[in-house]
């Protein structure tokens, strides 16, 4: 499976990961996976100075290798 967007991509890390994430970009850690992934998805939406790489530098290196392998991306 290769993703389309974002915000799929987002959706194969693991909860814990989204969690991980969400805590280094300040914000709640609560809530479903998808919870999570939506409040990403509008933080980045919501700025103009967040790119895609300063989103993903809030994950840990590892966690970003495993969902891109998940995804497809890597293949």
């Amino acid at each position: 499976m290769v993703v389309e967007n974002f915000e799929e991509f987002l959706s194969e890390f693991r909860g814990d990961d989204l969690s991980y994430a969400l805590k280094q970009l300040e914000l709640p850690v609560s809530g479903s996976k998808s919870d999570k992934v939506s409040r990403i998805i509008k933080l980045y939406e919501g700025s103009d100075e967040l790119s895609i790489k300063n989103v993903l530098s809030a994950f840990r290196a590892d966690d970003v290798k495993l969902a891109a392998d998940k995804s497809g991306i890597l293949n």
